[in-house]
């Protein structure tokens, strides 16, 4: 089962990579497969998604639900700024 805590390690990992891509799109090809995808998904970038991964179905099962959760919080919190403790 997932904590909470392993939750929000994920986001913040989660968020500094969408930055980093924000800031530089190039850096998206160094990153591994599932934060590749994350970043697709916070960002609801389609087209680097495919370049990602595939399929969203697919996408979605390869990142797992803990990822898959923390990527949804970042996506609605926003990655712009850390959340508040």
């Amino acid at each position: 089962m997932t904590s909470l805590a392993d939750i929000d390690a994920a986001e913040r990992h989660i968020r500094s990579k969408v930055r980093m891509v924000v800031a530089d799109e190039t850096f998206f090809g160094v990153l591994s497969t599932g934060e590749r995808i994350a970043v697709a998904f916070v960002l609801d970038r389609y087209d680097l998604l495919q370049r990602a991964w595939g399929t969203m179905a697919e996408a979605v099962h390869r990142l797992g639900p803990q990822w898959t959760a923390a990527a949804l919080r970042v996506q609605r919190n926003g990655w712009q700024h850390d959340p508040a403790p």
